[in-house]
């Protein structure tokens, strides 16, 4: 990952155009089953570029009685007028650490994960079957990257939730 932000003009460095490719296949047909796969960057250049993807569970869940969504954010900064990216990095990071405990939850901390790395997991509240389906989000802060990943499982419990989600975000730092 080293080079992924050491470059020296100060300029964002590209993201790669889908994140979840970085995820071995079986490993991501295991965690949403039936995958389908969308992706999205938006470069700014200098400034800042972004790679979103998500994988999402087929129309065959409800049948197979399992759901899955596995969504990736890559936030590569640039240096700006108002700090280097470094900097552009780190206040993005700790606005959605502030953002995540807004809602009296309280992040915990995931040591061994990038420089800094928080995560926090929970039942999702809303829809039919919501007491059967948990939501975790990892936030990693890398020198100039942001990466967030978040997912959400049915059947699952928020400690599991949580674990995938730290294993996914583990896996796309090794492979960056």
């Amino acid at each position: 990952m080293a080079g992924a932000f050491l470059t020296t003009d100060g300029t964002a460095d590209a993201a790669p155009r889908d994140p979840c490719s970085l995820v071995a296949s079986e490993e991501l047909r295991r965690i949403v089953p039936l995958a389908r796969v969308t992706h999205r960057a938006t470069p700014r250049h200098e400034v800042r570029n972004e790679a979103e993807c998500e994988a999402t569970s087929g129309d065959g869940w409800v049948e197979k009685g399992r759901y899955g969504r596995l969504s990736v954010d890559l936030e590569r900064h640039g240096t700006t007028r108002f700090g280097s990216g470094w900097e552009e990095a780190r206040d993005s990071f700790d606005r959605s650490r502030e953002y995540a405990a807004g809602d009296g939850s309280a992040p915990r901390k995931v040591p061994g994960l990038g420089e800094e790395a928080f995560a926090e997991a929970r039942f999702e509240t809303s829809g039919a079957r919501a007491e059967n389906r948990a939501e975790a989000d990892v936030t990693v802060l890398l020198g100039r990257d942001v990466l967030t990943v978040r997912y959400t499982a049915e059947p699952s419990s928020p400690e599991r939730a949580r674990r995938v989600a730290v294993a996914v975000a583990r896996t796309l730092l090794e492979k960056l």
